[in-house]
């Protein structure tokens, strides 16, 4: 989400959509030929409730919804994965200091997202499990997630000012789940600027981010396709259409990567959402 996610009000709720389209198959840094005409489509739907306790403190609640389908094109190939997915639930901490505005958060990942067996071929491939079904819609455990960001309003460069910000979160699964599955922990921090355009009801953002994740490991033994690092750059834009209602979207271009094994990506990627804050 391109805002920290966190009431300013007393109540907000919010939905969202995150759209990617894996065709491109890159090895490391390099693409690569991709002659099965393989696909992974995502599609997640978040709903958000933001409840705000007190002056510094409150709680968050995030629901998922993935649809992810998997294809080759040469194999007439597919498979799909929707549902319900997991929930988060954080505290957070709000403080200013120094003139900054900072927000602490953590709390877990609940697995309510279905679990299935992940098949693999009967042979390691370096090492590693080489998958032929594992889309999941859910870790199957519970995960500790936590971020902090920090933002600050710059008065002095192009008034009425503009609003530097740091993010960074982390999600740590510890366990493997009934299958054996333990997801790769992922990790990412960014850092931008946004100030109003044109006029008040418009805020022009812009992100630079670093994405690191781990591989997924089946019983103790690494699976071969994901994991890496990405250096993003997202362009961004907010509109309150009224005092209780804003519209905000979203686009990531990665600028570079370093996948850890030959895998599907993305040329960029999307997210929208509408934020209520009924009080």
């Amino acid at each position: 989400m391109l805002t920290d996610g966190l009431s300013q009000g007393r109540l907000q709720l919010s939905g969202w959509l995150v759209a990617e389209d894996r065709d491109t198959p890159y090895d490391g840094s390099e693409q690569t030929p991709n002659p099965l005409e393989e696909r992974t489509k995502i599609r997640v739907w978040l709903v958000t409730t933001d409840v705000r306790l007190t002056r510094h403190f409150g709680v968050q609640v995030t629901t998922t919804l993935p649809d992810v389908t998997r294809s080759a094109g040469a194999f007439n190939y597919t498979e799909t994965f929707k549902g319900l997915g997991d929930t988060s639930v954080i505290a957070w901490h709000r403080s200013v200091t120094f003139g900054w505005n900072f927000t602490v958060n953590g709390g877990l990942s609940l697995p309510t997202g279905k679990t299935e067996v992940p098949r693999f071929r009967p042979e390691l491939s370096d090492g590693s499990l080489v998958p032929v079904s594992r889309l999941q819609r859910g870790t199957g455990t519970y995960d500790p997630i936590f971020g902090v960001s920090m933002n600050r309003l710059v008065g002095q460069i192009f008034p009425p000012g503009v609003r530097v910000f740091m993010t960074s979160a982390a999600r740590v699964p510890v366990a493997e789940n009934e299958f054996g599955l333990r997801t790769g922990a992922s990790i990412e921090a960014g850092a931008g600027a946004s100030r109003e355009v044109g006029w008040h009801q418009l805020i022009a953002i812009g992100r630079l981010s670093w994405l690191h994740r781990e591989r997924d490991v089946a019983n103790g033994i690494p699976i071969l396709v994901g994991g890496g690092n990405w250096l993003y750059l997202a362009p961004a834009a907010a509109v309150s259409l009224s005092r209780k209602f804003t519209v905000q979207a979203e686009v990531k271009f990665p600028l570079y990567r370093d996948l850890a094994n030959r895998q599907l990506d993305s040329s960029r990627s999307f997210q929208a959402g509408v934020v209520w804050q009924p009080f």
